[in-house]
């Protein structure tokens, strides 16, 4: 969406905040309300929403502030200029605080203006788009001051022609890697030179049908990434996994036939065979739920739903982080990499 001189991304809906400002929402207001209370919560988060523009000038100072409370510590906020990584930010929660992008006469922007031009863009992102990326927080963006320069919107050619959207637990949300930008999908997203649409659920992707709904009436994305069942597997049955894991793919595919889809299985953790010596109620789920997603795959035979297994994306469990559910920065690493050779030539 556009406000005034900057497109916000991964943002569907601002609101007013208390002291000013605008909130960046990934889910609409009635899309969130329908979701379980730790839901709401996690979807009020801005992750993967990034403030973008383009200007002239050296100097350039961006006002973002973090709102207190929320379910994640991670208030890290990450500045690329094009694909270029500039800086690394940490917000302290209900301040507003100014995140400089460039310092007049600098060496660095020297030498960055020598870079000969097919080293700076490669198809991704154009080198003077400026992009502000918001970790797991709900973040209030209070304006940009450019010295009195112009600052604009990036146009379309100035940005990665295709676009990944991408629903899922907190795996997908981003919840484990240090940085919120070296999650998976943004791997994935960075090597195919896609730009990426941030949907995950931390601890609640329960595939609601409004969820479906909502995202099937988008038209502004090419594939999507289904990371299903792991949020659900101590609360539900592998029969109303099905109704809605059904539901979510079938009303994907019906109302965007021409999309990708990629049903990925539950990535490798604790709980899974071969991963865990014991078997038990949680362990029997997670083999049930992928069962529901190959058999899924397998009626529907649509020929853009595709399905990954999962211990083929995440393939070691030394790349899970300790509570060996989360894969730890070498594991979205792994995962970013494998998961793009997927979706460069996807499986049959």
């Amino acid at each position: 969406m556009i406000l005034g001189d900057v497109e916000l991304h991964n943002t569907v809906e601002t609101a007013p905040a208390p002291g000013g400002g605008h909130c960046l929402y990934r889910f609409p207001r009635a899309v969130r309300q329908a979701l379980s209370p730790l839901g709401r919560m996690v979807a009020a988060e801005s992750s993967g929403c990034e403030i973008r523009f383009v200007t002239e000038s050296d100097s350039v100072r961006v006002d973002l502030a973090a709102i207190p409370g929320g379910v994640s510590a991670d208030t890290s906020v990450t500045v690329f200029r094009g694909g270029f990584l500039h800086s690394v930010h940490r917000l302290t929660p209900g301040r507003v605080e100014p995140i400089m992008l460039a310092d007049i006469g600098s060496e660095t922007a020297h030498r960055f203006r020598q870079l000969d031009p097919a080293a700076r863009d490669t198809g991704y992102f154009h080198h003077r788009v400026w992009r502000i990326l918001c970790g797991r927080f709900t973040a209030v963006f209070h304006g940009v001051d450019a010295c009195g320069y112009a600052v604009r919107p990036p146009v379309r050619d100035e940005l990665p022609r295709k676009r990944l959207l991408c629903y899922g637990s907190s795996i997908t949300h981003g919840a484990s890697p240090n940085i919120h930008h070296l999650s998976y999908i943004y791997t994935t997203g960075r090597i195919l030179r896609r730009d990426v649409w941030n949907q995950g659920l931390s601890g609640s992707c329960r595939l609601e049908p409004e969820v479906a709904d909502y995202m099937a009436d988008r038209d502004d994305w090419d594939d999507a990434i289904l990371e299903l069942g792991v949020n659900m597997r101590r609360d539900t049955s592998p029969e109303a996994f099905a109704e809605r894991a059904g539901y979510l793919v079938e009303t994907l595919i019906r109302r965007r036939p021409d999309n990708h889809l990629f049903l990925i299985t539950i990535f490798p953790n604790s709980e899974s065979p071969g991963v865990a010596g014991a078997s038990g109620e949680i362990q029997a789920n997670q083999c049930a739920f992928d069962d529901v997603l190959r058999n899924l795959h397998r009626r529907l035979g649509h020929p853009r739903l595709h399905l990954i297994e999962g211990a083929r994306i995440l393939t070691r469990a030394d790349n899970l982080s300790p509570d060996l559910i989360h894969p730890s920065d070498f594991g979205h690493a792994e995962m970013g990499a494998n998961l793009a050779r997927f979706l460069e030539d996807p499986p049959g």
